[in-house]
């Protein structure tokens, strides 16, 4: 029963903003640059409430806890933008994410594939809010045609010129694919770490390299359920209670930036610093459940 009413409080929080988006997003189509700013904020400001209420509902229902590690940093901001990555494991972790950023850094955002754009509400509010949609070619896909990966990163590009006039956040699951224990012993000959996949620096490196004018730094987030395997369905049965987060602030000068935006894709300098960043995030949850 009280699965169900959790389910029934999140549907509501959703289904109140139908009434809000809608004509905001009207709005948006209007080719007037001081109601288009005005329908953006507003839209934020809805996001925010939203993002606030799923927490507390889950406060309410279970008692959720977190403990966030480095977000007292005086270089994080919601003035400054930031470009977020961090260990992916479900749904879950958007949640946990958004909750404990929420206010705290610029509205989040994250690359969504474009087909989910039609989704009832959250597509529209995804559209409105100016989530990156970006077209994700199957790996088949791509070695039939290695030409369709620069279309993948030209969207990213695209994507990329939307941020350049105000405070942001993009947030950038790097490992690519949410970490089960089919995938982990799938490519358990081949991966070097024990709790996460390996990271593509591919994207995060062409979003640094199109907006470091932009962005203040990065922030590396490593997600620590209690019981380390965590879904968003074992979140909203009550049976993870305490998360912790750490998050730390890499200034954007300390982030291996292409010159030249055609080599951000094939960065090799982005690849190391990016696997060294995994190195030390594996060595964080390996101290936390063991070797």
């Amino acid at each position: 029963m009280k699965l169900l009413l959790t389910y029934v409080l999140f549907f509501l929080n959703l289904f109140w903003l139908v009434p809000l988006i809608y004509p905001l997003l009207l709005l948006k189509l209007l080719p007037i640059r001081a109601i288009r700013a005005f329908a953006d904020r507003n839209l934020v400001s809805i996001g925010e409430i939203w993002i606030q209420n799923n927490y507390r509902i889950s406060v309410l229902m279970y008692g959720i806890t977190f403990d966030v590690r480095g977000l007292d940093h005086p270089e994080i901001s919601p003035s400054k933008s930031y470009l977020i990555v961090s260990n992916h494991q479900s749904f879950a972790d958007v949640y946990v994410i958004q909750s404990v950023l929420n206010r705290k850094v610029p509205f989040i955002r994250f690359f969504i594939k474009s087909s989910l754009k039609y989704i009832p509400i959250l597509g529209q509010a995804w559209v409105g809010l100016d989530f990156p949609f970006v077209r994700r070619s199957k790996k088949a896909d791509l070695i039939k045609n290695p030409e369709l990966a620069n279309k993948d990163l030209e969207s990213v590009r695209e994507v990329c010129q939307k941020f350049k006039e105000i405070p942001f956040c993009i947030l950038n699951f790097v490992e690519g694919h949410r970490r089960t224990k089919e995938r982990m012993a799938k490519i358990a000959k081949k991966n070097p770490y024990k709790y996460l996949m390996r990271a593509h620096s591919g994207g995060i490196s062409v979003v640094a390299t199109e907006l470091k004018e932009q962005l203040h730094g990065v922030l590396d987030l490593t997600i620590i359920y209690p019981n380390d395997q965590s879904s968003f369905y074992d979140l909203m049965k009550g049976d993870v209670r305490g998360i912790r987060v750490d998050v730390e602030f890499i200034p954007i000068a300390e982030v291996p930036v292409e010159d030249n935006a055609s080599y951000a894709a094939m960065s090799k300098k982005m690849k190391r610093w990016i696997d060294e960043r995994w190195q030390k995030k594996d060595a964080i949850l390996t101290s936390e459940f063991g070797s």
